[in-house]
């Protein structure tokens, strides 16, 4: 099948390569001349693990193109799919302006082209996008009788740092069309990755944008509320938060999944989605109460902590603190909404010195510049530091060697916020353990 990818970001450049991984003619198109240079290098301007590998096997078998010639593209494909950012304003709301855009240019170029073309937007949108889109496309190809079209909704199900597996396996693809054939010609599109058992499911375009906006919201309800119970049992004598955590999700209608202590949620999705669709809601005359709490707790959670370190931290002068992981989670470069920047910016704030260490760190680097000393190893990172605060969970972090730090700090106090490391270990070794909501008895 020939298909047209509009947006070269994380949903664009993942999902392109795939299906051209699978043998259709893709051409993924991109206004950004320096990223379509990387990409046709054989590089690619994101992290994500083994999608170089695959954007390379796919060029070199010449079924993955890339371009910034739009007209082309659109006209040689059958499915057109729109993955453009739809980044948040600072009110909260979606900002659609570059998916308008992309339809407006495919609803021109339509115009003059024939034969059945299918339009898929991808990028995450407000509930009832559909109509927008819809009618930027009909008001663009009216009075084009040679052509055929139809609209879906495809909302993308991919978590940074596992997007290749969680495309090739989905556990749902959601096509939300009211035209029989492009949920045809979608269902084969799909069907490489849907031949184990059928995990399609068909909806109206409106159904496939609330049930993505759906489940990221309940995941993100998930993460604030088991952060606010650690926050409680932080102030409840005798309680720890890993044994209240497993005791809970052992329960069968909860389970473990998104049920981990941590320093808040961040990237592209949950923050985003969260607040967009509180917006939206209250715009079409309603105020989702609940829902629009979730991001206040969630923003509240990543100030309580940074003020709870730099607590017990502030009789030293200019205290050193050791920094381990930035990125918002492992496996990715991304620190869009990450809980490390208000909390180190915090700490900076506050006269810390910060030495840090993240085995993706350019986006970060980037952030905060000469305000933070960045090094290239863990261990170099927590050398002199009277304190080490662990941020994200990379695997490479998950077995210090609590004697190489013991000799190699100057402090004794260990900020373990994703609860990763055993508390009688560190404190076996001379250490303060400090997890959320752990009240582990200090040494």
């Amino acid at each position: 099948m020939k298909i047209c990818m509009i947006g070269t970001g994380y949903v664009g450049l993942v999902t392109g390569a795939l299906f051209a991984d699978r043998g259709n003619e893709v051409v993924c198109v991109d206004n950004n001349p320096q990223v379509i240079e990387t990409l046709n290098s054989g590089k690619v301007h994101i992290f994500e693990p083994g999608l170089e590998q695959i954007v390379q096997d796919s060029r070199r078998r010449r079924t993955l193109n890339f371009s910034t010639e739009l007209g082309p593209a659109v006209k040689k494909s059958e499915v057109i799919f729109l993955a453009v950012g739809t980044p948040s304003r600072e009110d909260g709301s979606f900002d659609t302006t570059y998916l308008n855009q992309a339809a407006l240019e495919v609803g021109q170029i339509l115009h003059h082209d024939s034969g059945f073309k299918t339009v898929v937007v991808k990028s995450t949108v407000p509930q009832g996008t559909w109509r927008k889109i819809s009618s930027i496309l009909e008001e663009e190809i009216s009075g084009n009788t040679s052509l055929r079209w139809a609209y879906v909704s495809n909302p993308e199900t991919l978590a940074e740092g596992t997007a290749i597996n969680d495309f090739s396996k989905p556990d749902r693809v959601m096509i939300g069309t009211y035209s029989e054939e492009a949920f045809a010609l979608l269902k084969e599109l799909y069907h490489p990755f849907n031949i184990k058992r059928d995990k399609i499911m068909r909806g109206t375009p409106a159904d496939a944008e609330l049930a993505k906006l759906f489940a990221n919201t309940a995941l993100a309800t998930r993460v604030a509320m088991v952060n606010e119970f650690a926050r409680i049992a932080d102030l409840t004598e005798g309680a720890d938060m890993d044994l209240i955590r497993r005791l809970m999700c052992e329960d069968a209608r909860i389970g473990y999944s998104f049920m981990f202590p941590s320093p808040g949620y961040g990237g592209s999705c949950f923050p985003k989605d969260v607040q967009g669709l509180v917006h939206q809601s209250r715009l079409d005359g309603y105020d989702p109460l609940l829902l629009s709490r979730v991001h206040l707790s969630n923003e509240a959670h990543k100030k309580y902590l940074g003020e709870r370190v730099a607590q017990l931290l502030m009789e030293k002068v200019s205290p050193k603190m050791g920094v381990w992981g930035l990125t918002f989670k492992p496996n990715t470069d991304d620190m869009r909404d990450a809980a490390s920047v208000p909390i180190i910016t915090g700490l900076l704030n506050r006269g810390f010195n910060v030495c840090a260490y993240d085995p993706q760190d350019r986006k970060a680097r980037e952030i905060f510049g000469g305000r933070v000393n960045f090094v290239r190893d863990k261990y170099e990172a927590a050398q002199g530091a009277d304190a080490l605060l662990l941020l994200t969970e990379w695997k490479e972090f998950d077995a210090p060697d609590f004697s190489r730090l013991a000799q190699s700090m100057s402090g004794r106090q260990l900020f373990d916020l994703r609860n990763r490391w055993l508390p009688e270990a560190a404190n076996r070794h001379g250490f303060d353990y400090y997890g959320l909501g752990r009240n582990y008895p200090l040494r």
